[in-house]
């Protein structure tokens, strides 16, 4: 399934006339590609919107084949995402120990799912706070406040 993947994802960029280097790598029965180019930002897009549709599109292009073997298939473009992890998890504590100084409840800007995945893990690793997500679709956020004592 790595070699389907990483072949939509080639042909797809070079149908949109972009010169690339596709790698994959298999980890916990997730695909990573990666994708090498030597203008990102075009591919990325905007807070990322650009990646996440270009992931939507090699999900589906696999999805549409009725594969026997499901996994998810996680894209990247030079680093971006590690590098948007790292900044959201510094974020995250950042707030979580303004909210242990305050007492007050921080309420995060709209996220993926996957970034406010990374918010609740940090979260979940600091006593004394926790973390819930609020609102729908495209608006989703995480407020990060003081944890309830019993």
């Amino acid at each position: 399934m790595i070699e389907k993947a990483k072949k939509h994802t080639a042909e797809l960029l070079d149908k949109l006339g972009f010169d690339t280097d596709v790698i994959g790598k298999t980890r916990d029965n997730v695909i990573y590609i990666n994708i090498q180019t030597e203008s990102p930002a075009l591919l990325i897009g905007r807070g990322g919107e650009g990646l996440e549709a270009l992931q939507h599109l090699v999900r589906t292009l696999l999805s549409s084949e009725n594969l026997e073997e499901h996994r998810t298939v996680v894209l990247d473009i030079d680093g971006y995402r590690e590098k948007k992890a790292e900044f959201v998890k510094k974020l995250a504590q950042e707030k979580a120990f303004k909210v242990l100084a305050s007492g007050l409840q921080e309420v995060m800007d709209p996220m993926s799912s996957y970034e406010r995945r990374i918010v609740h893990m940090v979260c979940s690793n600091i006593a004394d706070v926790e973390s819930e997500s609020i609102g729908d679709g495209g608006d989703r956020k995480v407020v990060i406040k003081p944890k309830k004592t019993a």
